[in-house]
């Protein structure tokens, strides 16, 4: 169940921001399909992770709406794990992270944002295709020709798949999935 609360105790104030005549008379909100790029600052291992696990991130740039600065740089962005798909022969363990919290460098709370860290495949960061293990050798002869040429042919054996790692410093991307009020 995702709750998206929007009271002044839990939403962005502008109290730090502007004075009251410049405050925005309108509500602000941060459209489904927004991104924001953040950086991690803790490693995030598939092998040592657990669901559950918290992550915490840092936003990279003033988000504005119209006028107005909305998510100031330098938020922090925080998010658990969702999921974790273990390594298998022919594929790499991968990780989803959903985001449900963040908060401004002057202490306002956004929380249930309804956004994760974006990667192409279902937001599952990793999950790569591993290497083929075994060629099989087939040799073919031409004739007129001096020697034979020898073909590799896959044998669609794959290599054991590794954990996948997110370092301390990598830029990220989150996605947010549905509006979000934000004052």
């Amino acid at each position: 169940m995702l709750l998206v609360l929007s009271i002044p105790a839990y939403g962005v104030t502008f109290d730090e921001y502007y004075t009251d005549d410049e405050k925005p008379n309108k509500p602000l909100y941060i459209r489904q399909g927004t991104f924001i790029r953040v950086v991690n600052l803790r490693e995030i291992n598939t092998f040592i992770a657990d669901v559950g696990d918290e992550c915490e991130f840092v936003n990279k740039y003033d988000m504005f709406i119209d006028e107005y600065l909305a998510l100031p740089r330098n938020s922090k962005v925080y998010g658990v794990v969702e999921d974790i798909k273990e390594p298998v022969q022919g594929k790499n363990a991968s990780i989803k992270i959903k985001v449900n919290k963040i908060i401004t460098p002057y202490g306002d709370k956004i929380l249930y944002p309804n956004a994760h860290i974006y990667a192409q495949n279902d937001n599952y960061i990793g999950g790569e295709k591993t290497n083929l293990a075994y060629y099989k050798k087939s040799p073919h002869y031409i004739e007129g020709w001096g020697g034979g040429v020898l073909q590799l042919t896959p044998l669609n054996i794959y290599e054991q798949g590794k954990h996948a790692q997110i370092k301390p410093g990598a830029e990220l991307i989150v996605v947010f999935h549905k509006d979000l009020k934000i004052n």
